[in-house]
């Protein structure tokens, strides 16, 4: 039988103290939209570097990721305190999922700072967002009237100010591109959000992991396309040093997947809301890092594989995926650092140790090979990981959870291992 639903329902503040509160159909759909936008923001950053225009590769990925993570937090962090799942609410995210198609066809010319068709969309998606706060508005909570109505204001004017962007002369855009996008990063800020006050922390630490999924997977998916091509290119290339990238980049993978998941960051609303601004911010670095550790790795098949068509030196090449491995074990040490009320000094160290490592191996990639560098990171990272699970159950033995009846000390009996200890 058809379960009965009204069309429209009133938007009310999610409380945070309910239960387990799983991503609805309609986030995982708004999710798996951006992929093409990601893998288009990452696979044109590949082509730069490949014609050696690196640093304007870098800069226009920086700049399209940018907006890309911007329009997904903003929708993430609205659904997290009013979603109401009725039909005005899904028309709305409907049109929001149209413009991540429109962000996708227009990343190739925002990547060389043509911003028209990236900025159309990009506006377009933030007044559906405007709308879904105009209701909060006029049918919401009145404890939060205030807010959404300085929301509505500060998000209408960027807004305008991205339309006037696009007269702005050549010359200028990079520079009006980051002055207005910290503007538009600010309206937050500005509008005095405060994010403990309703919500679901659960709900946010799922979405922000499913969105961690979804570009590494990406990122597999770009290295695994990457290899595929090579293979069915016709190209004479010696097999050897592509299966031990193609194994490293499957290692490093697995191990950034591992530290992620189990790196704490679990109390930052214990902490205040500047440190839940913090945690959650940051994490654009994490996801841009990943997205470019894909497109790294790509680059380095190409390089391997058919060394005429890419314009840039091995030590070049090894240091884009080195470096995104850096940005993500040292952003999420910040993110530790911030929400929890201790970390522990080897810890620190260990991270800090695997990222010199990591970026060392790729300064000698003229000596080690690209596909060496690439095992040396693939090695250092697994050391992370292994040191990680030993420092846990170290940490766990000696807390009050390690009863005699615990498994970790010899029992049969079975108790949950304690998930907030860092990695």
């Amino acid at each position: 039988m058809v379960e009965a639903k009204r069309w429209r329902v009133p938007i009310a503040t999610r409380d945070h103290t309910e239960g387990h509160r799983q991503a609805t159909w309609l986030e995982l759909f708004f999710d798996l939209s951006f992929v093409v936008a990601v893998a288009q923001a990452a696979t044109q950053f590949e082509h730069a570097a490949a014609e050696g225009h690196l640093g304007e590769g870098l800069l226009g990925f920086v700049f399209v990721f940018a907006a890309i993570w911007w329009i997904w937090v903003s929708f993430t962090w609205f659904a997290n305190f009013f979603d109401t799942d009725d039909v005005p609410y899904r028309l709305l995210m409907m049109v929001m999922i149209a413009g991540s198609l429109g962000l996708a066809a227009g990343v190739p010319q925002a990547a060389h700072l043509d911003f028209r068709i990236f900025v159309v969309s990009y506006v377009v998606m933030r007044l559906a967002y405007v709308a879904q706060w105009a209701r909060v508005y006029r049918h919401g909570d009145p404890a939060m009237r205030g807010l959404a109505g300085r929301i509505i204001v500060l998000t209408t004017f960027v807004q305008l100010g991205w339309v006037a962007f696009l007269l702005v002369p050549t010359e200028w855009r990079v520079e009006a591109w980051i002055a207005w996008f910290l503007l538009d990063l600010a309206v937050p800020l500005l509008a005095r959000w405060n994010p403990r006050l309703g919500g679901h922390w659960g709900h946010i630490k799922e979405r922000y992991g499913l969105f961690t999924i979804i570009v590494l997977g990406e990122a597999v998916a770009a290295a695994t396309i990457a290899v595929s091509g090579a293979v069915d290119s016709g190209l004479d290339f010696d097999t050897a040093p592509l299966l031990t990238l193609a194994a490293a980049g499957l290692v490093v993978v697995f191990a950034l997947w591992w530290i992620y998941f189990d790196f704490s960051g679990g109390h930052a609303f214990d902490r205040g809301p500047v440190t839940v601004y913090v945690w959650a911010y940051a994490h654009y670095f994490v996801f841009a890092a990943v997205a470019a550790l894909g497109a790294g790795t790509a680059l380095a098949v190409e390089r391997i594989t058919d060394p005429a068509h890419v314009h840039l030196s091995d030590r070049a090449v090894a240091l884009i995926p080195a470096v995104a491995v850096a940005v993500i074990l040292l952003t999420t040490l910040m993110i530790e650092a911030v929400s929890e009320r201790g970390i522990a000094v080897g810890h620190v160290i260990a991270k800090f140790a695997a990222a010199a490592v990591t970026i060392g191996a790729a300064l000698l990639a003229p000596v080690l090979t690209i596909p060496g560098a690439a095992a040396a990171s693939a090695a250092t990272l697994a050391a992370l990981v292994v040191y990680g699970v030993i420092e846990q159950h170290y940490l766990y033995r000696r807390s009050p959870e390690a009863a005699p009846g615990d498994p970790a000390l010899g029992s049969t009996d079975q108790h949950p291992s304690n998930p907030g200890e860092p990695t």
